[in-house]
C-alpha cells in the first residue's frame, strides 16, 4: 500500500499496535475502525518481544454480541497469520493461542465480575454456583418482594402516620410507592441504610393566626364596588382558615392544606379601591409563598421518610438475595468491587489479579459507569491502595490499561453511562491520547454533511459534552442517488380538521418515507456490495427511530404500499396480534374468574369465535363465562354438538388444570400445538415473520422456566414488564436475513451497526417531559432527591432536575450523531415537525429545527411528496395461501416424512457401515461390530453426551484412557474401579485396567505423549454439504504430520486382523478427512489398536490412507445426493 492510500491517522494506528509499555487513550470516531485497531494491539501483545500470553490478557467491551465479534475477529487474524507461513517460533505461539481463544477473557465487565466473583466466591461470601439474574427477573422478583414488604407496611402502626398524611398531601401509596421503588432499585448501590426523618407533631398555628391577619384586612377596603380580584383573594384565605380551625385531626388539615388555592396577588386589586395595595399585596404574596412553602416542606418530609423506608426495604432485599447466591447485574460490579478493597484481602486479591491479567482493554469506554472504572483501576493499580482516596488520583501501572471510545457516542445514561467519567479519564491520561479519525464507513458527502452539522452541534461543556473531532473519509461516491437527503423540511402549520397535530406529522412522515424508499427502488440508487456497486434492494434501507412508539405509522403506511418491512425489536414481538392473542389466552387460563379475558380469548385468533358464536352461547347457557367449576363431564356434554365457544372453554379448563403442574413454557407449548398456531401463521399477511415470532417466545418462555421457578402469574408479570413503554429488553430480536425487506429498528439498536442506506426518522415533537417517578443523587446528600409527580417532589429536586436536562440535551445530539453515522452510501433524514414558537437557545429547540438549523450549507438534496400526483406502490402480487389438492399433500407429506428419518448427520460409523449399493437413506444394521457403534446415535445427542458408546466395557476402557496419565498409566486400577462400577460391572474392574493398560504400554501411545496430543477429540465438518462428524480417541503432531490412534476393544484372532481393519478402513478414513478439513493439517498415519487383557495392545496401521479417504468421499456423496430434499 502507497502512502496516498494510507490513513492520515495511520501513525496512531501504529503506535496502538506496537507501543506495549504506556497506557493509551484512543479516541476513535464513527467507522474508524476501533475494532480493528483493538484486534491489532491484542495480537501485537502477544506476537511481540514482550510475548503476553493471550490467557494474561483481558479485553472488556459493552456488549455480549460486541465480545463475540472480538473474539471472532481475533481468531480470524491469528489463523491467517497461520497460513502465512510464519518461522517456528512464532507458529508456536499463533498455535497456542489458537488453542486459548475459546477460554480467553474477552467479555463484558459483567461478564469479567462473574469471573472473578467466582474465582474469589469465599472472600465475596457467595457460594461457588452463584446465580445471576437477568434484568426482566431482577424486575419481577423485586415486584414480588415488594408486594410482601407492602402488606407488611400497612398494617405496621409506625409508619399509619407517614402513609395517611400522604395520602392527604397526594401520594397514593398502593399506586404511588412501587413506581418510586423501582427507580430507586435502578440504582441501589447508590443508597445507604438511614434512619428515617423524625415526624414531629404538624403545627398550623402560625399559619392560621397569620392567615387571620391577612384576611381581617379586608377592612381596608374603600371602593365603591363591593368587591375586587384582592377581595375574592382575602376570601380564599379566610375559607382556608376556617377548614384548619374546624379539621378535628392533622389528616383533615393537611387536606385542607392540600386542597388550598390561593391565587396569585402580585397584580390583585385596584390601588384606587385600597389604602395601602402595594403593601397589602406584599403581604398576602408573602403569605401565599408561606402556605406553598408550608405544604412542599411537609411533602418533602414525607417523600423523605418514604424514601429511607424504601431504601432500607431494598438493601435488605439486596442483602437476603445475595445469602441466597443470587445476584442481579448490579451486584455483580458491586461485589466485586468490594472484595477489591476488602481492607483485610483486598490487596492479595488484586495482586493474584494483577499478576493475571498482565493487559486489561477496555472497549466502548464512553459507556462505562462509576463501579466500571472503578475495578478497571483497582486492578491495574499499584497493590497499596491506602495513599490514594478516588480512582482519579489512583496511579496505574504503565501499559496495563489501553482505553478506547468514542465520546460522541455516549448514548447510554438510562444504563448509567456517565460521560464526564469518560472526560475525567481522558485528562488523567492525556500524555497517551491518541486520535482516530479517518472514516472506512460513510462516501465524502456524507462525511461532509455529519462535519458540517455536528461540528456545530456538539460543544464542548465541562463534564457533559466533548468536543467534536471531524471524520475524515476514505471510501469513493456512490454514483447513482442523493448523498444526504432531507424530507419534510417545512414545518406542518397547526391541524384544523381534528387530527392531532402529533398525529397529522407522523401521517405524513411516514407516506414521505414510504415514497422516498419507492423512489430509491425505482432509479436504482447505488450500494456497495464487497465492493461492488448495484441498485439498492429493500434489504439495503433501515430506519432508525429514537424509541419503539414512534414505529407504527410507518408499519401500516408500508403495508398500503406494499413496502415488505421487519421490526428489529422484541418489544414489537410482545405487541404483535398473534402474540397479544397468545398472552390474552394464558390470561384467561391463569384466572378462570375474569370473565373479559376469558371472551377476548374466545375471539381471538387462537379459538376464532365468533360475535354471532358468543351471543349464541350467552343466550342458550346461564353463568356462560364460569368455566372454571364445570365438571369435565358437562364440558364433554357441551362439545358434543362442536360448538367453537363449548369447544374452546373446554380446552381453557384442561389447560387451567394443567397450569398446576407443568411449567409456563410447557403450557404455552401444549396451546400452540393444541390450537395449531403455527400453522396459523401461513395465513398472515407476513407469514415467515408471524412464525419467526411465536418461535422467539417459546424460546423465551422456555429460557425463562429454565431460570425461574415461577408460575404462570409470575410469567404474566414478567411479560408485563417486557411491554411496558420504559422496558428495555436486554436483546433485540433478530430476523433471519431471508428476506428482502427494510428494517426498522431504534438507534440503540443500532448503534455499533451499518447500513448502505440509513433512514433517520421519527424525531421527537417537543421538549421531553419529566413524568413519572425519578430519583436524582446529588453529592453530598444522604437521601436521594426524588419525584412522583409534577407537585409531588422534595424541596431540592428541581436543582437536581434542572442540571440533568442540560445532560439530557447533550445526549440528544449524540444520539442523533449515532444515527447519522450509521448510513454508508446514502443517508435519508426526516426533519418533520410543527410548527413552534421561536425561543432563544438551542435547549429550548427540539431535534429537528437544530438539524435544520445546522444543515444549512451542508451540501443535501431536499424531497417534497406533499404534491405529488400520484402515490408510489410497489406492485406485488395479492397475499394468498396456496393450499395443493389431498392426492399432492399425501404425495409431499410422504416425502416430508421419509426425509425426515433419514440421518441428517452422517458419522464415521455410518460412512464405514455403507455398502455399495446402499447408502445412508436405509435404516441400521440389525447387528453391529462393536469396534463400529462408536458414533452410531450420536447425531442426537447433546455435545456433552457423546463420545461414549460399544458395550459397557468398551465404555469403560475408552473412559480411563480418557482420564489416566498416559505416560506411565499411574492410577489406572482406581479409575477402572471407578468407571466399571459406573457402568454396572464392577467384577470386570481388572479386565478394563489391564486393557487400558495394553494400550498405554503400546509404543505408538508412548510417542504420542513425548509431543503435543489430544485424547477424546470431536471432529465436525461440512462435505458435499453433509456434516462429518466423529471422536477421535487419541491424536498426537509427528514429524510428518498428524497421527490417529483409535481404540478397538473387541476380542480378535491374529487371522481376523487384516479383516478387521478393512471392516474399520472408512472409519478411520473419515476421522482422517474430517481432521485434514478442520485443522489444515496433513493426516499421516490411522492406526487401529487391537486392546488385550493378557498382553500389549496390537497396533495396526491403515494400509494406503489416501485411497481410503478417496473411498470415504464417494460415500459422502453418494449419501448427498440420496438426501437431497423432497
Amino acid at each position: 500500500m502507497s502512502s496516498e492510500d494510507l490513513p492520515l491517522d495511520q501513525p496512531a494506528r501504529e503506535v496502538i499496535a506496537s507501543e506495549h509499555d504506556r497506557t493509551l487513550f484512543v479516541e476513535a470516531g464513527a467507522g474508524c475502525g476501533k475494532t480493528e485497531a483493538l484486534v491489532s494491539r491484542v495480537i501485537n501483545l502477544v506476537l511481540s518481544p514482550i510475548g503476553i500470553s493471550l490467557e494474561n490478557i483481558a479485553v472488556i467491551t459493552f456488549t455480549n454480541k460486541a465480545a463475540a465479534e472480538l473474539r471472532h475477529r481475533i481468531r480470524i487474524r491469528f489463523e491467517e497469520l497461520l497460513a502465512g507461513n510464519p518461522e517456528p517460533s512464532i507458529k508456536e505461539t499463533i498455535v497456542a493461542s489458537l488453542e486459548q481463544i475459546d477460554e480467553a477473557t474477552i467479555s463484558t465487565l459483567h461478564g469479567f465480575a462473574r469471573h472473578l466473583l467466582t474465582e474469589h466466591s469465599v472472600e465475596a461470601e457467595l457460594p461457588p454456583d452463584f446465580e445471576v439474574l437477568d434484568e426482566m427477573s431482577t424486575q419481577v422478583e423485586f415486584q414480588e418482594r415488594f408486594e410482601q414488604f407492602f402488606d407488611e407496611l400497612l398494617v405496621d402502626p409506625m409508619w399509619t402516620k407517614t402513609l395517611l398524611i400522604g395520602d392527604a398531601l397526594g401520594i397514593n401509596p398502593a399506586k404511588d410507592l412501587l413506581p418510586l421503588a423501582v427507580e430507586l432499585h435502578k440504582n441501589w448501590d447508590l443508597l445507604e441504610l438511614t434512619d428515617p426523618p423524625h415526624f414531629t407533631e404538624i403545627r398550623f398555628e402560625d399559619l392560621i393566626s397569620k392567615g387571620r391577619a391577612i384576611a381581617g384586612r379586608e377592612g381596608a377596603f374603600v371602593g365603591n364596588a363591593d368587591s375586587d380580584s384582592m377581595t375574592e383573594c382575602l376570601t380564599h384565605v379566610t375559607q382556608f382558615v376556617r377548614e384548619l380551625e374546624s379539621g378535628f385531626d392533622e389528616i383533615q388539615q393537611v387536606a385542607a392544606l392540600m386542597d388550598c388555592k390561593l391565587p396569585s396577588g402580585k397584580r390583585a386589586g385596584r390601588k384606587e379601591n385600597w389604602t395601602d395595595i402595594d403593601g397589602l399585596r406584599g403581604d398576602y404574596q408573602g403569605y401565599r409563598d408561606e402556605v406553598i412553602l408550608f405544604r412542599a416542606s411537609l411533602t418533602d418530609l414525607v417523600l423523605r421518610r418514604l424514601t429511607a423506608c424504601l431504601t432500607n426495604f431494598i438493601l435488605a432485599g439486596i442483602g437476603e438475595q445475595r445469602k441466597q447466591g443470587r445476584l442481579d447485574y448490579q451486584d455483580l460490579l458491586v461485589s466485586t468491587k468490594e472484595i477489591l478493597c476488602d481492607a483485610t484481602r483486598g490487596s492479595i486479591i488484586r495482586s493474584k489479579i494483577a499478576d493475571k491479567y498482565q493487559c486489561l482493554l477496555v472497549d466502548e469506554f464512553q459507556d462505562t459507569d462509576p463501579i466500571q472504572i472503578e475495578i478497571v483501576t483497582l486492578i491495574a493499580s499499584a497493590i497499596n491502595t491506602e495513599s490514594w482516596t478516588s480512582w482519579q488520583a489512583a496511579p496505574t501501572l504503565p501499559g496495563q490499561l489501553f482505553f478506547v471510545g468514542d465520546p460522541k457516542q455516549s448514548i447510554y445514561r438510562f444504563r448509567r453511562a456517565d460521560i464526564s467519567l469518560y472526560l475525567d479519564t481522558q485528562k488523567k491520561y492525556e500524555t497517551g491520547q491518541l486520535q482516530l479519525s479517518t472514516n472506512f464507513r460513510s462516501t465524502p458527502e456524507i462525511i461532509s454533511w455529519i462535519n458540517k452539522v455536528f461540528g456545530e452541534l456538539i460543544n464542548s461543556r465541562e463534564g457533559s459534552q466533548p468536543s467534536y473531532a471531524p471524520l475524515t473519509p476514505m471510501r469513493e461516491p456512490a454514483p447513482a442517488g442523493a448523498a444526504v437527503s432531507i424530507v419534510g423540511s417545512v414545518a406542518h402549520p397547526k391541524s384544523t380538521i381534528g387530527v392531532s397535530d402529533a398525529d397529522s406529522v407522523r401521517l405524513a412522515e411516514a407516506h414521505d418515507i414510504t415514497q422516498h424508499i419507492i423512489r430509491i427502488l425505482q432509479e436504482g440508487w447505488s450500494v456497495q456490495d464487497n465492493n461492488v456497486w448495484r441498485a439498492a434492494r429493500l434489504s439495503d434501507i433501515a430506519i432508525l427511530v429514537p424509541t419503539r412508539s414512534r414505529m407504527t405509522e410507518l408499519q401500516r403506511d408500508f403495508d398500503r404500499a406494499g413496502v415488505s418491512y421487519r421490526v428489529a425489536s422484541s418489544y414489537n414481538v410482545w405487541r404483535s396480534p398473534e402474540i397479544r392473542d397468545l398472552v390474552i389466552c394464558l390470561k384467561a387460563i391463569n384466572d378462570p374468574s375474569d370473565s373479559l379475558a376469558t371472551v377476548s380469548a374466545l375471539r381471538s385468533s387462537v379459538y376464532g369465535c365468533g360475535d354471532d358464536d358468543l351471543y349464541r352461547f350467552r343466550t342458550n347457557n346461564s353463568d356462560p363465562w364460569v368455566w372454571d367449576p364445570v365438571a369435565n363431564s358437562q364440558h364433554a356434554t357441551r362439545t358434543k354438538a362442536r360448538d367453537p365457544v363449548a369447544l374452546g372453554l373446554a380446552h381453557l379448563a384442561e389447560l387451567h388444570r394443567e397450569k398446576a403442574v407443568v411449567s409456563p413454557s410447557e403450557l404455552i407449548g401444549k396451546l400452540v400445538k393444541d390450537r395449531q398456531l403455527e400453522e396459523q401463521c401461513a395465513a398472515r399477511r407476513h407469514p415467515g415473520e408471524s412464525l419467526r415470532r411465536l418461535r422467539y417466545v417459546l424460546d423465551q418462555a422456555r429460557a425463562w422456566s429454565d431460570t425461574n421457578n415461577g408460575d404462570l402469574q409470575t410469567f404474566l408479570s414478567w411479560i408485563t414488564q417486557q411491554t411496558a413503554e420504559n422496558a428495555r429488553p436486554i436483546e433485540t430480536i433478530i430476523s433471519e436475513d431471508d428476506d428482502d425487506s427494510v428494517q426498522i429498528m431504534t438507534v440503540h439498536a443500532a448503534k455499533g451497526l451499518e447500513f448502505p442506506i440509513a433512514i433517520v426518522a421519527g424525531l421527537p415533537l417537543r421538549a421531553p417531559t419529566d413524568s413519572g417517578a425519578k430519583a436524582g443523587y446529588p453529592q453530598n446528600s444522604l437521601l436521594p432527591e426524588v419525584k412522583i409527580r409534577k407537585d409531588v417532589k422534595t424541596l431540592n429536586f428541581d436543582d437536581w432536575s434542572d442540571a440533568e436536562k442540560l445532560f439530557d440535551r447533550d445526549e440528544s445530539i449524540r444520539t442523533l450523531y449515532v444515527a447519522c453515522t450509521r448510513a454508508r452510501d446514502h443517508l435519508v433524514v426526516s426533519l418533520h415537525r410543527k410548527e413552534t414558537t421561536a425561543k432563544s437557545g438551542s435547549q429550548y429547540r427540539i431535534p429537528a429545527e437544530l438539524l435544520l438549523g445546522a444543515s444549512n450549507g451542508a451540501r443535501h438534496t431536499e424531497f417534497d411528496y406533499t404534491a405529488q400526483n400520484q402515490i408510489l406502490r410497489i406492485n406485488k402480487r395479492d397475499h394468498y395461501v396456496s393450499r395443493p389438492g389431498i392426492s399432492e399433500w399425501r404425495e409431499r407429506y410422504s416425502k416430508a416424512v421419509d426425509f425426515s428419518s433419514r440421518f441428517r448427520i452422517l458419522t464415521a460409523t455410518r460412512i464405514a457401515q455403507a455398502s455399495e449399493s446402499s447408502m445412508m437413506t436405509s435404516k441400521r444394521d440389525e447387528t453391529f461390530d462393536p469396534g463400529l457403534l462408536k458414533d452410531a446415535e450420536e447425531s442426537e445427542l447433546p455435545l456433552q453426551g457423546r463420545g461414549r458408546y460399544g458395550t459397557a466395557i468398551g465404555r469403560a476402557v475408552h473412559a480411563v484412557l480418557q482420564t489416566v496419565d498416559l505416560k506411565d498409566g499411574n492410577g489406572v486400577k482406581a479409575l477402572a474401579k471407578l468407571h466399571a462400577a459406573a457402568e454396572g460391572i464392577p467384577e470386570l474392574s481388572e479386565e478394563i485396567a489391564s486393557l487400558a493398560s495394553s494400550a498405554i504400554d503400546t509404543q505408538e501411545v508412548q510417542s504420542a505423549v513425548r509431543g503435543r496430543y489430544w485424547r477424546e477429540l470431536h471432529v465436525a465438518c461440512p462435505i458435499d454439504g453433509q456434516l462429518i462428524e466423529g471422536y477421535v480417541d487419541l491424536v498426537y503432531e509427528s514429524d510428518d504430520g498428524l497421527v490417529v490412534i483409535d481404540y478397538k476393544t473387541d476380542q480378535i484372532e491374529p487371522e481376523e486382523i487384516e479383516s478387521k481393519v478393512d471392516r474399520y478402513r472408512l472409519q478411520g478414513a473419515t476421522y482422517a478427512l474430517a481432521l485434514e478439513e478442520t485443522t489444515r493439517e496433513n493426516v499421516s498415519k490411522v492406526i487401529f489398536a487391537f486392546l488385550s487383557s493378557h498382553a500389549t495392545a496390537r497396533c495396526v496401521s491403515l494400509p494406503n490412507l489416501q485411497g481410503a479417504i478417496v473411498d470415504a468421499k464417494e460415500v459422502i456423496r453418494r449419501e448427498a445426493e440420496a438426501g437431497s430434499r423432497p
